[in-house]
């Protein structure tokens, strides 16, 4: 071919899901990827014989949507799990389980009013934008059960007070390529009850290899169709031609690698770097993982995928059971559990622990949760995984256009994804990321100089 290549900085959902759609439409593609595998935070790895998911630990996969849709052809024929979705927030000496049917009517009546008040209030039309998560949240469960359940643990999550979080992080509305939301479509009053139903009945799909099992098999049809993945790719650099990036440079002395069009879906922050831009920082959470391994004489049920803690006295806000997923399919013998600690992103400040005293205090937090004692330890690992996750403080809309700014002042550069568009979204939203990105570049022409 003659056509230079689209290049894809970073290998996650986003990119693997434009990478395959232009290879498999003919079009040449070139993935780099920092890491020594492909996925992003869609990876799976297995300690001490428990298999571990490091990003999204299930995969929603019921709706409509372009990713949902793409994501189900992707496992079409893989033998996979099919189980329904629950979790729990344990706050006031009890679990909250959700979703939480009719369990609501077997709160505090002091909850039952207040929630009551909070629904009927709600219908009087929506107040100015920006709004607060603690506001969105407060009026939809009522201030009581928000401050119980749902205030600490934001902050703790997001490393920011609810009350300066944009309650957008909260509804997660779609993204275009240029980084802009999409418009809410208009919904009516049936379609809004149908949807309320499904959430209260909303089940996950799980391939049984591990979520990893989805980067794999793109990875397979992006080089089957011709295209190329690099791995283990050391710091990147552009080099620029007027409004054009006319090539890619890697660490390690390779030749430079000649771009028709740029799509970045690694952090934001790199490329506005890459491009020799000042831009706004956007704040982003580090997730430390510690992969946590456990001797036992029985099993334990797991209703929930994850148990949510606000409590400050715990460095985990949350706790996964990959015992929920597998269930007899794992283990005899003993048990993963992975805590997710959440730290400063990078650039953002604030003196973060090392693994080694995560790990520390991960152990401690189990045995505080009476889940196990520090004795039954088998094996410990910690996985860092910076800049995870976008917050999004109230005037990120702002903050965003102005960051972004320096890529759209450039004709063949794009920013998507989760990390690359400053996008919190899910596993099949990141997915239709790509695909849109691909949507565009097949409408462009292709040539010498594409």
């Amino acid at each position: 071919m003659n056509a230079r290549p689209v290049v894809i900085v970073g290998g996650g959902v986003a990119g693997l899901a434009c990478a395959v759609t232009l290879a498999e439409a003919g079009r040449p593609v070139v993935v780099l990827e920092k890491e020594g595998q492909v996925g992003g935070l869609l990876r799976s790895c297995i300690l001490d014989g428990v298999t571990f998911d490091l990003g999204p630990h299930v995969l929603f996969l019921d709706g409509p949507g372009r990713g949902e849709t793409f994501l189900r052809a992707v496992l079409a024929g893989e033998p996979c799990l099919r189980r329904a979705f629950a979790f729990a927030v344990d706050a006031g000496g009890r679990l909250w389980n959700f979703p939480n049917h009719l369990d609501i009517f077997r709160y505090p009546l002091k909850f039952q009013v207040e929630a009551l008040r909070a629904a009927w209030a709600g219908g009087r039309g929506a107040p100015p934008e920006p709004v607060s998560a603690a506001r969105e949240l407060a009026a939809k469960c009522g201030p009581s059960l928000y401050a119980l359940l749902f205030r600490d643990l934001f902050a703790k999550k997001t490393l920011l007070s609810p009350d300066d979080l944009h309650r957008h992080w909260l509804m997660r509305p779609d993204r275009t390529i240029r980084n802009g939301n999409e418009p809410r479509p208009p919904r009516g009053r049936q379609p809004a009850v149908l949807a309320v139903l499904r959430s209260l009945r909303r089940a996950y799909a799980y391939p049984l290899g591990g979520l990893g099992e989805v980067p794999r098999i793109l990875a397979d049809r992006i080089r089957a169709a011709g295209g190329e993945i690099r791995t283990g790719v050391g710091a990147v650099g552009l080099v620029r031609d007027g409004r054009r990036v006319a090539a890619v440079t890697v660490a390690g002395g390779r030749p430079p690698l000649p771009v028709g069009e740029l799509v970045w879906t690694a952090p934001l922050r790199g490329l506005t770097a890459a491009l020799g831009a000042a831009a706004p920082g956007l704040p982003t959470v580090t997730l430390r993982l510690a992969l946590l391994t456990y001797a036992r004489t029985r099993r334990l049920p797991r209703p929930h995928v994850y148990t949510y803690h606000p409590d400050p006295a715990l460095a985990a806000n949350r706790v996964y059971y990959p015992e929920s997923i597998f269930r007899e399919r794992g283990p005899a013998d003993r048990e993963g559990l992975c805590l997710e600690v959440n730290l400063p992103g990078e650039g953002d400040g604030g003196d973060a622990p090392t693994e080694a005293e995560t790990l520390t205090r991960a152990v401690a937090d189990v045995e505080r949760l009476g889940l196990y004692p520090r004795s039954a330890l088998r094996a410990a690992r910690a996985v860092t995984l910076p800049a995870a996750m976008p917050v999004y403080p109230l005037d990120y809309e702002a903050r965003l256009a102005a960051a972004t700014a320096p890529v759209r002042e450039c004709d063949n550069v794009h920013a998507v994804g989760r990390q690359g568009g400053f996008f919190f979204c899910l596993a099949p939203a990141a997915a239709a990321q790509g695909l849109k990105m691909a949507a565009h570049l097949l409408a462009k022409p292709s040539g010498p100089g594409a």
